[in-house]
């Protein structure tokens, strides 16, 4: 793949990763939280998700190479903050991708009604973890190959919903701060996954291609999700006042193969997400050599150490989900508390190396606004988030 990726290509590797579960569970939790305004939250989210991804696109082409966003971070503010954005991530998929897997068994715990969520949970895990130990390689293939289909079948679903929608009308009804913040809060799951464009800057011949494909992907992303976004607010569901259920979009559409359907979509992306998430930050885990146990390899190189370390830790979140401490919505919150800490290192790292320009300026913008939605993640993660970046500051490197 070495030095031939093209626009197209490159698109497509950016697609898989930014779109993954998100488009399975956030269109449902935003419209439960936030009925009419929800179109708003996606609006200025995928905003932020544009502007973000084309400043981490300049910041992959001012420093080409596999390490990405961190190489930037390494480079401008010193080897601590690149740690510091290493430890947000860990901390962050200690708890996201137990979400990712609650969604995957969410749909297939039918055809199985002996096994508790939970129970479906820790046996789909234990497949993931032998999968990683075997080092699968295909697993980005699949995962854009799974990406485009559910993408496909999702907005066609919504196009067929919205053309025979009716009425089109938004009655705003009066919502709390704080339910549009933690809106934007989960909503941020949708940006996640952009900051990945550096890792692939050295496999292209112009580095102009960059910021193509990252025009393409995320005007391919914001289109999927406003599509699904509009058909679950104007659909004319006849139980829309339950819960939403994602079901709700393709039965129309596909009929008694509705379930099927969702089921393997939910499960394939699932996994695949959970392969891509737990593998890197269980290599991440391994190269900072943090104890013997945590960095010790298989012959095949497979970051074991690690692999077990996450396992364990994820677990105990299984437990805590099944005594109702935890939910989906809480983990994804949480997860994303660090993934905007992680966001907001990123950008300060742009407003050193820019200097000046329209993204010189968006980053102070973003810095601003992820910050404001930071503030409405759990407190105790919030306490742990600053006093993290005000040990970070105060070590001497």
């Amino acid at each position: 793949m070495l030095n031939k990726l093209n626009i197209f290509t490159l698109s497509g590797l950016m697609i898989g990763p930014v779109l993954g579960t998100g488009i399975i569970l956030l269109p449902p939790l935003i419209y439960d939280i936030t009925h009419e305004y929800s179109l708003f939250i996606w609006g200025m989210i995928l905003l932020c998700g544009v502007i973000f991804a084309l400043i981490f696109a300049k910041l992959s082409i001012i420093y080409k190479g596999e390490e990405g966003a961190s190489l930037a971070t390494k480079k401008v503010l010193g080897v601590k903050y690149q740690k510091l954005t290493a430890f947000y991530l860990i901390s962050a998929v200690c708890f996201g991708p137990v979400a990712v897997l609650l969604i995957g068994v969410e749909f297939i715990k039918e055809y199985f009604v002996s096994l508790s969520s939970i129970g479906m949970g820790v046996i789909v895990y234990l497949l993931i973890y032998l999968l990683l130990i075997q080092k699968i390689k295909v697993i980005g293939l699949i995962m854009l190959v799974a990406t485009s289909l559910t993408s496909i079948i999702l907005v066609y679903a919504s196009v067929n919903i919205l053309f025979e929608t009716s009425n089109y009308e938004i009655n705003l009804f009066s919502i709390s701060y704080q339910d549009i913040g933690y809106a934007f809060l989960l909503a941020f799951w949708a940006i996640v996954g952009w900051e990945i464009i550096g890792n692939y800057s050295a496999d292209v011949r112009d580095v102009t291609v960059i910021k193509k494909a990252v025009l393409y992907s995320s005007a391919i992303v914001t289109i999927i999700y406003i599509l699904i976004a509009s058909a679950v607010l104007f659909g004319d569901f006849t139980n829309k006042s339950d819960t939403f259920n994602l079901i709700w979009l393709l039965q129309p559409t596909f009929g008694i193969y509705s379930n099927l359907i969702l089921t393997l979509m939910s499960l394939i992306l699932s996994m695949g997400t959970l392969i891509m998430f737990i593998g890197g930050v269980a290599r991440l885990i391994s190269s900072l050599n943090l104890t013997r146990i945590t960095s010790y390899t298989l012959k095949s190189d497979a970051p074991i150490g690690a692999l077990t370390f996450l396992a364990i830790i994820h677990m105990g979140m299984l437990y805590l989900v099944s005594q109702n401490i935890l939910n989906i919505d809480k983990l994804v919150a949480i997860a994303d508390g660090f993934f905007i800490a992680n966001a907001i290192i990123g950008l300060a790292t742009a407003i050193k190396l820019f200097k000046k320009g329209f993204l010189y300026t968006c980053s102070y913008i973003l810095i601003a606004v992820f910050f404001i939605i930071l503030l409405f993640s759990n407190s105790y993660i919030l306490f742990f988030i600053i006093g993290l970046f005000i040990y970070t500051y105060l070590f001497k490197q």
